[in-house]
């Protein structure tokens, strides 16, 4: 079975650009469950638990969003080599 996380990490890209992949594979992942919900779920309004885990992991892949740029801009500016 293909694991996206394992291709991100065994990939030829910059470590910035796979921490901004990893970010971006958390947000989709925290975001699945509350757009599933909304979708097939019942309309009388979503769960609590739902709304914070996507709040948390959204806010925790912008994080790693600006460590990775941040990442990128160092070995592409700073970092001598």
């Amino acid at each position: 079975m293909w694991n996206p996380i394992r291709a991100v990490m065994r990939s030829n890209s910059p470590r910035g650009i796979k921490v901004i992949a990893l970010s971006l594979m958390l947000v989709l992942a925290c975001a699945m469950p509350i757009m599933l919900y909304s979708l097939i779920g019942p309309d009388d309004g979503g769960p609590i638990a739902l709304g914070w885990l996507f709040a948390g992991g959204a806010m925790l892949a912008h994080v790693g969003f600006l460590i990775g740029i941040l990442l990128v801009i160092w070995d592409l500016y700073i970092a001598k080599k």
